[in-house]
């Protein structure tokens, strides 16, 4: 009986990668770069480790203008609200979408992807209540910064979780709305990080993690592309309906945004000034106008590059 066992087991030679490509049925992609392992070693072992909510002990200090001057002290407000409503389509679609999940290795990243997005929604509501925001608060901010455009944009994501539609899903979380939105959080990211390193810290965990679910995306939409003219022609129409509508919504707030956040910087110029808002260029050398269409046009860039890499 015993040697009847050990003639059933696998060979030792099988190596322990091996069996990790094949633990999971998973379609011309590989999971292994999408699992919970995986996602542990990333995530609580390496990118927050050491932080409490997503922010280190060490971190620098607040300006007292976050707190003090109303004007920098809204805007930050509104700022984090924004990433909330994001967060929040993202969370419930996602957890939702994992039903429809056409193989288990998609089942067990889109688990991992549920708990990057309700993370980012904890640490943003956290960081909110550190300011004396109410849930309630908070859920009016929320209501106030989603536009028209923006709430067309959920609408149809919602819409193509409810259906079903894994791969229409797909295009619109994973590839549109976190990957146009790459040049956002470095803008952000850089912007904050003189009055506020915490919240700079945080939109950069959420980067990380949003980077990862991208690729996720782009190694799921480039299988449907590769299936068939039908298949790739389908990818081609969710992509442009979708890029249409993300770029509506850059384009309907982004000029407010910036003209908001160079009202504070023309205050606190003296201390902002040399901030590297884009790469090789200070704040203080770029102007409201030029801010803005560096912006658009990168955000388009991006959208580019990865309909090229996802063969669209």
């Amino acid at each position: 009986m015993i040697e009847s066992v050990a003639a059933e087991s696998p060979s030792k030679s099988v190596t322990s990668e091996v069996l990790a490509q094949e633990k999971f049925v998973a379609d011309d992609w590989d999971p292994s770069r999408f699992d919970v392992q995986h996602w542990l070693e990333r995530a609580p072992w390496r990118t927050l480790r050491d932080t409490r909510y997503g922010i280190r002990p060490d971190i620098g200090v607040t300006h007292h203008a976050v707190h003090d001057d109303k004007l920098v002290n809204q805007i930050y407000k509104l700022d984090i609200a924004t990433f909330l409503t994001a967060e929040r389509v993202s969370y419930t679609g996602i957890a939702k979408l994992m039903q429809h999940a056409p193989d288990e290795a998609s089942q067990v990243f889109l688990a991992t992807q549920t708990v990057d997005e309700t993370r980012h929604y904890e640490v943003f509501c956290e960081r909110l209540a550190q300011f004396g925001v109410s849930p309630q608060q908070r859920d009016q901010l929320m209501e106030d910064m989603t536009t028209k455009e923006l709430r067309s944009f959920y609408d149809l994501i919602r819409e193509q979780v409810d259906k079903g539609d894994f791969a229409a899903a797909m295009m619109a979380h994973n590839i549109i709305l976190e990957g146009m939105a790459y040049p956002i959080y470095r803008y952000e990211s850089a912007y904050w990080s003189v009055f506020d390193p915490s919240l700079s810290q945080l939109i950069r965990g959420a980067f990380s993690d949003e980077v990862h679910h991208v690729r996720f995306g782009e190694a799921i939409i480039s299988r449907y592309t590769k299936l068939g003219d039908a298949s790739r022609n389908r990818m081609q129409r969710l992509a442009s309906e979708f890029h249409k509508l993300m770029t509506d919504v850059f384009e309907s707030s982004i000029q407010h945004y910036i003209h908001l956040y160079q009202l504070v910087t023309d205050q606190y110029m003296e201390e902002v000034g040399d901030i590297e808002i884009f790469q090789g260029k200070k704040i203080r050398d770029v102007s409201e106008k030029d801010q803005a269409y560096i912006l658009m046009e990168q955000i388009q860039q991006e959208h580019q590059n990865r309909m090229q890499r996802i063969g669209l």
